[in-house]
């Protein structure tokens, strides 16, 4: 397994509200994480022992992947990866620690929001 952590300022709480919750916080929480793990696994199946958490102003998540450098892009060990996340929409109003706008995952350029490394 090959281990990654994304940092973001975007809420992707795993919060798991059920069909019948009338949370609507809870249930937009869950659509930014189910979709940011939806791009992710574009390319590859993910796995997970830890759900996201938020520390000071981020969310920090790691996840696992089976095969080696399918994010590299070049030099860089998770530039596909950038690549594929950078300006995916998401829902910008919730818990977020710094407003989200344009409501997006931003993983290149001034403006980024959304941080992915090797961990």
């Amino acid at each position: 397994m090959h281990r990654y952590r994304i940092t973001t300022t975007v809420d992707i709480t795993r919060s798991q509200p059920d069909r019948h919750s009338k949370d609507e916080l809870a249930h937009a929480q869950q659509q930014n994480f189910n979709t940011l793990l939806q791009g992710i696994e574009l390319r590859a199946n993910v796995f997970w022992d830890t759900d996201p958490v938020f520390k000071g102003k981020y969310w920090i998540w790691h996840f696992d992947v089976e095969a080696e450098d399918i994010f590299r892009d070049g030099t860089d060990p998770v530039g596909l990866l950038k690549y594929d996340l950078h300006n995916i929409p998401v829902i910008g109003n919730l818990t977020n620690s710094i407003a989200v706008y344009p409501p997006a995952f931003r993983t290149l350029g001034k403006d980024t929001n959304t941080w992915i490394e090797i961990a």
